[in-house]
């Protein structure tokens, strides 16, 4: 028990000065970037009534999240992301006065996930939510702005996969399954596991044809071949207008120049019930997990009182200095910090130049008594009167 004074908690960090500046210039671009696209910045509570989280349109787990209680007993729970707080936000304070909000974040986040990075348990999103706005152009809007993001920060080498959730809930329409069988195939699918995902559908009671839709769909991704080949493997309204609405995304994403960072996956289907459309998530070599992903989400501001469609994505900033410091992007460039000595005869002057100094910028230490510094990491100037040495 003594030692766990020594230790952080499972799942948390010490981030290092040289880490901690890496960390904020990675933050700094990802802002910069954020706001010069009309986006502006909010911040939530790191906590909030747990009935926050607690509903269909939010793929939250009551076990992973941190809960406590408060002075009357109501349970409380730190944040396990940022788009549930600032719906509530939005629906709240903000969708009154303004149609369409565009709000992005940096923020902590919190609870036990084996997502991501293995038992993290804080961690760091950045992210933003385009509220109150339909369609492709919104829809490309956002994946725009992530694949702006990744170049700004200096990433390589990157993708992102374009799916729809609807394709999927138009495959499985009238198939008589439970929403227990759904959920079962749709992780199936989700995880390209074709061989367990054939042994379950052989036992469910649901037509050939579909069977073999499902089949087929985890091979269905590629580039703008991917598009005609689910055309023609499902015909219903709910599935040509999924088909059309990532032809209309990738066009439009093609348009601004971004056809090589894109990929088209209509297997991807995690946290189903929460995103309505288009779903999307970054990849990237070096890291075996997404750095960043999205979609969209109408039903989630309904249950704050508001009905407004909105989309987004959140970014983990864990991951993406992991993958930077993987493709030699993250070398710390920590300027040194300018020690001036001076006696205390001369105190007076020397603290004179050194206010000079930091309105010029620069770190500066003023040192009176004396103690060493290694010249390696500061740069020693000594202080004399009417003159620097």
């Amino acid at each position: 028990m003594e030692q766990l004074k020594m230790q952080v908690p499972t799942g948390a960090w010490d981030y290092l000065p040289i880490e901690c500046a890496a960390k904020r210039k990675v933050e700094d671009k990802i802002r910069n970037s954020f706001l010069k696209s009309g986006y502006s910045e909010i911040e939530t509570p790191s906590f909030e009534y747990y009935e926050v989280f607690m509903h269909d349109s939010v793929p939250y787990v009551q076990e992973n999240m941190m809960k406590f209680f408060d002075q009357k007993g109501r349970i409380l729970a730190l944040r396990p992301d940022l788009t549930g707080p600032i719906a509530r936000a939005a629906a709240t304070k903000l969708l009154a006065r303004q149609d369409i909000l565009r709000l992005c974040y940096i923020q902590n986040a919190f609870g036990f996930f084996n997502r991501g990075i293995a038992g993290k348990t804080e961690f760091t999103q950045a992210g933003v939510e385009l509220i109150g706005k339909k369609g492709a152009d919104a829809d490309a809007e956002v994946i725009a702005l992530a694949i702006g993001t990744l170049r700004q920060i200096g990433l390589e080498g990157f993708k992102i996969e374009l799916g729809q959730v609807a394709y999927f809930k138009g495959l499985i329409e009238g198939s008589g399954l439970d929403e227990e069988q759904t959920e079962r195939i749709r992780s199936l699918v989700d995880a390209k596991n074709n061989v367990e995902l054939e042994y379950e559908l052989s036992r469910l009671n649901i037509e050939n044809t579909k069977k073999k839709a499902l089949l087929e769909l985890g091979g269905l991704f590629g580039g703008r071949e991917a598009l005609a080949q689910a055309e023609t493997l499902a015909k219903s309204e709910e599935c040509r207008a999924a088909v059309e609405n990532i032809r209309e995304v990738y066009d439009i994403l093609c348009d601004f120049g971004y056809e090589e960072y894109l990929s088209i996956d209509f297997g991807i289907l995690n946290n189903f019930n929460y995103y309505s459309g288009i779903i999307f998530r970054g990849i990237s070599d070096g890291i075996g997990m997404p750095i960043l992903s999205g979609g969209r989400y109408d039903d989630l501001l309904r249950e704050f009182g508001t009905d407004a469609p909105a989309t987004g994505f959140a970014m983990g900033v864990k991951e993406l200095l992991i993958v930077l410091e993987c493709q030699g992007k993250l070398a710390a460039q920590r300027e040194k910090s300018i020690v001036v000595r001076a006696g205390k005869k001369l105190l007076r002057q020397a603290f004179s130049y050194v206010q000079e100094l930091r309105a010029q910028g620069k770190r500066v230490i003023l040192e009176l008594n004396g103690s060493t510094y290694d010249p390696a990491l500061f740069e020693i100037r000594d202080f004399a009167e009417g003159e620097m040495k």
